[in-house]
C-alpha cells in the first residue's frame, strides 16, 4: 500500500477502536472523531439512510454499548487512489449484546495533514453482509 492508503487503513482501525471506548463509556470525548471527519462527510448506512457530518456526530454521541462490545476490522485494501485521496474497502465485524454483525464498507479519504492519521473521512457506504 502507498503511504496515503496506509494512513487511511490506520485511520479506519484507530477510529473504530475509539468507537469501542466511546460507546462503552470508557472515553466520551468526541474531539478525535470531529478531527477525522471532513466538513462535507456523507455516510450511507447499511439500511440505506444518508447522514451528514453533524448527524453522524450526534448519533455517535448518543451511542451506548455494554462493556463487552467489540469491533474488528479486516480485509482492508485500496480500490483506487489519486495524489490526495484514496477509496478504501474494509470489513467491519461488531459483537454487541450477544450478537455478531458484519458489514462491508467503502470509504473515501482525503489527505489532511492536521487530522489524527493525516486523512479525513469524506464518504462512507456500508452494506450488511451475512455472518
Amino acid at each position: 500500500m502507498t503511504p496515503l492508503a496506509e494512513a487511511a487503513a490506520r485511520e479506519v482501525i484507530e477510529l473504530h477502536a475509539f468507537f469501542v471506548e466511546a460507546f462503552t463509556g470508557r472515553k466520551r470525548e468526541f474531539r478525535r472523531a470531529e478531527q477525522a471527519f471532513s466538513p462535507d462527510l456523507v455516510m450511507v448506512s447499511p439500511e440505506g439512510r444518508r447522514a451528514n457530518r453533524l448527524q453522524i456526530l450526534d448519533a455517535l454521541a448518543k451511542a451506548r454499548a455494554r462493556p463487552d462490545f467489540r469491533i474488528s476490522i479486516h480485509d482492508i485494501w485500496p480500490i483506487s487512489e489519486t495524489q490526495h485521496s484514496v477509496l478504501l474497502h474494509y470489513i467491519e465485524e461488531q459483537y454487541r449484546d450477544g450478537e455478531t454483525s458484519k458489514r462491508v464498507s467503502v470509504a473515501l479519504f482525503e489527505a489532511a495533514p492536521d487530522a489524527p492519521c493525516g486523512v479525513v473521512w469524506r464518504y462512507l457506504q456500508e452494506t450488511w453482509i451475512a455472518v
